[in-house]
């Protein structure tokens, strides 16, 4: 990223930010009811402030404001350039506020949602900085049902007490530009607009432009911004140009927002799961070839995007610059760690379970993959009376721009599925490192041991068999578990074992024990020696404990599993079984749902409304539908509880033996109702890992059985033939000495 020239200014303009912009968070969110007025620019000798930048425009038009566009020709009626501005001294600069031309009152639209079509996305486009006012895709729903396309970002706006037009933030808007000239001091000049000020004049659907103008009206700068679209991509270039029309060296630093946090998804199965990521590049000595985008590190959930509310109530506000102050929100990039450690952002995004919007730069063969038209990312915060609204703020590095040149400060965008394999079908994206969105993690304690390569793994071979062989998500399901059971078998198989032999011979002397307990109860010292001396005499050895070492480390493995099931956006409006229980019913019938969704409870009888049930939706949230995987799932662990679990080898109290019957219980019946809401697809997997573990248990069982791996009598045969084969370490360097003495005295004896 440039650094800038002037070093001072660099201190002084993030701190004046940071300043206005707790004033303007602390103004916006008392409630006042007064209509708010545009932001102005600030006067010659003030330290630029952008409290756009900090806290959206007031004016912002509310979502729901109806847009009647025109028809789809091309504006030509562009105005011609001006000549060029003589002198320094430029006067006060503002944006010029556009008439009432019909192409500034409704912008066009761009895109299509025609399911399988070449182009994957909608664009609709705010007066508000000439920012998104919806971006939705084409093939992706909010229900199964596939009636109401999947909107992706959306400008948002939180009522205001007394009325007036509501506080938004827009998607990619243009907040505005810092401009200083050679010689000259910084002003702020808001180029966000609004329908009651219009400052942006579409030029052609997808293309708009925007003028600085300074003392008599004469035009200064030209800020264009156009949406490219790329067929059968998720990507798309927003290209945005600032054209220098005076005959003075000028530097400009361009602030706009960037995406906003994604919805949550409906249902609170496995928490909030929404993050702003990073992607970046090492330093040089490290990486030489700048072709590597790591997004290992900085990661960042959205609680703690937000931060934690102050006494007031109210989020804090962003600073505009690394140190972090008491009550300020310190920026998400860069971070004291990032600027350590010389790395240099290469994109930007945010995530939640399924899907992802980031920005990148434009990317060219000869060019760096930074975005080195961005030198800070802050958060920005619309708080409304229930929740919050985030967006990323990406303020610009300094670019001087010559009298008559222009600056590109473009970058491309991606918002669709966090599907590895679409994202590496854009070669933009997949240069940028993109499939660094897509994590299969749950984070957390279980986060350390749900390693990225086998999650991978395990989507990679779940994809091979529904794309080869079965053709249906559920049955690919049900064989990868049985693959990965099959995989595991040796290991389940001498685990199991293992502990079995132990848990006998435990059993076998537990009336000795006892008897040593009661003996020398009261010096616990010699109990443990005396019972150290029994287990030798039993030929019992503490490693036989080790046996279910093997049980654990497979845990990542099925940790992992599970990850790539809840995370996997392959499943998500995918039917089970190849849609049986659709075809068979039609689509009004209560019962069409029933594994509908992978990705949703199986709503074997769906409601069609969400409700909450005292106590219960404080456990499992709020409940659409009845839902009969969870209750199977409480049978299939009932017969592996009561059926399949060993007895005990040790000899408990009745207070032990009520405790762990209370906890059979409770894997019973507890962990089937925590799994209610759960995904149907996650719900097979348990039902079939844990069906395939009775089979593999009761299999593992007659074998030892009939080897008699158990008898008592054949466990202290096998022990005393060790014994008697059993060469000390002392003997067998005895055994070597002698053999090198008999070897030696070979060599000695003359030949004949």
């Amino acid at each position: 990223m440039p650094r800038p020239k002037n070093t001072l200014a660099r201190v002084l303009v993030p701190l004046a930010v940071a300043l206005i912009g707790v004033g303007a968070v602390v103004a916006v969110f008392k409630g006042s009811g007064a209509k708010p007025t545009p932001t102005p620019a600030p006067s010659p000798g003030q330290t630029p402030a952008p409290e756009v930048a900090t806290q959206p425009p007031a004016t912002t038009p509310t979502p729901a404001q109806p847009v009647t566009p025109p028809d789809a020709a091309p504006r030509a009626d562009v105005v011609p350039e001006q000549p060029p501005v003589q002198g320094v001294n430029l006067g006060k600069l503002e944006s010029l506020v556009w008439g009432d031309e019909p192409e500034t009152r409704a912008f066009r639209g761009i895109g299509a949602l025609t399911p399988g079509g070449p182009e994957k996305v909608r664009i609709e486009f705010s007066l508000t900085g000439a920012g998104i006012r919806s971006l939705t895709l084409a093939d992706h729903f909010v229900s199964v049902l596939g009636e109401t396309n999947y909107e992706i970002q959306s400008e948002r706006s939180v009522p205001v007490e007394g009325g007036g037009p509501p506080p938004g933030i827009t998607p990619f808007g243009l907040l505005g530009l810092e401009v200083t000239p050679a010689g000259g001091t910084a002003q702020f000049v808001p180029l966000a607009g609004n329908a009651a000020r219009p400052v942006w004049r579409e030029v052609a659907p997808g293309s708009f432009e925007a003028f600085v103008v300074g003392g008599e009206g004469r035009r200064v700068l030209r800020v264009e911004r156009a949406y490219v679209l790329a067929d059968n991509r998720y990507s798309f270039t927003l290209r945005q140009r600032v054209v220098n029309l005076t005959d003075t060296p000028l530097s400009v630093r361009l602030y706009e927002l960037g995406p906003i946090d994604l919805e949550e998804e409906h249902g609170t199965y496995g928490g909030e799961k929404r993050k702003v990521r990073f992607g970046y590049l090492l330093p040089p000595n490290l990486d030489p070839t700048q072709r590597n985008v790591a997004s290992t590190e900085f990661e960042t959930t959205r609680a703690d995007a937000l931060g934690e509310r102050g006494p007031n109530g109210y989020l804090p506000p962003a600073s505009s610059f690394t140190t972090l102050n008491p009550g300020v929100r310190a920026p998400l990039w860069p971070t004291e760690r990032s600027i350590t450690e010389r790395y240099q952002l290469a994109w930007t995004g945010v995530t939640n379970r399924y899907y992802g919007v980031a920005v990148y730069p434009v990317v060219h063969e000869q060019q760096p993959l930074t975005l080195t038209n961005v030198g800070l990312v802050s958060r920005v915060v619309l708080q409304g009376p229930v929740d919050a609204h985030m967006a990323l703020r990406l303020d610009g590095a300094r670019v001087d721009i010559a009298p008559g040149a222009t600056a590109d400060l473009s970058h491309t965008v991606y918002a669709g599925p966090l599907d590895k394999r679409v994202i590496r079908a854009d070669a933009g994206a997949s240069v940028m490192g993109l499939t660094g969105l897509v994590v299969h993690n749950f984070g957390g304690m279980c986060g350390f041991c749900t390693f990225d390569s086998v999650t991978s793994l395990l989507l990679g071979l779940l994809h091979a068999l529904h794309d080869y062989l079965f053709f249906d998500w559920a049955v690919a399901i049900v064989f990868l578990v049985v693959i990965v059971r099959t995989c595991l078998h040796p290991v389940t198989k001498w685990s199991q074992i293992r502990l079995a032999r132990f848990g006998k011979q435990m059993s076998a002397i537990a009336p000795k024990q006892k008897e040593l307990q009661e003996k020398f109860k009261d010096d616990p010292k010699k109990m443990q020696a005396e019972t150290a001396r029994l287990w030798r005499e039993e030929g019992i050895s503490p490693t036989g404990m080790l046996g279910c070492i093997p049980a654990f480390l497979q845990m990542p493995i099925w940790i992992a599993l599970y990850a790539t099931l809840f995370f996997a956006v392959e499943l998500r409006h995918e039917a089970g079984f190849y849609g049986l229980f659709q075809s068979i019913q039609p689509k009004a019938s209560p019962f069409w749902q029933f594994l509908g969704d992978l990705a949703e409870p199986d709503r074997f009888i769906y409601f069609g409304k969400t409700f909450e049930v005292p106590l219960l939706s404080a456990m499992i949230g709020p409940v659409s539908s009845v839902n009969v995987l969870p209750l199977l799932l409480g049978v299939v662990f009932f017969i592996q509880q009561k059926y399949l679990t060993p007895p005990t080898a040790a000899t408990l109290t009745p207070e032990q033996e009520m405790q762990q019957k209370m906890v059979k219980w409770m894997m019973v019946g507890m962990f089937p109702l925590f799994m209610y809401n759960a995904p149907s697809g996650l719900a097979i997997y348990f039902i079939c890992n844990s069906t395939l573990a009775i089979i593999e248990s009761k299999w593992i069982r007659s074998h030892m059985d009939s080897k008699g791996l158990l008898d008592l009598d054949k466990m202290r045969a096998e022990r005393a033939g060790k014994a008697a084969n059993k060469v000390s370490w002392a003997q067998r360097i005895q055994a070597m000495a002698e053999q090198r003495q008999r070897q030696a005295g070979q060599a000695k004896k003359p030949k004949r």
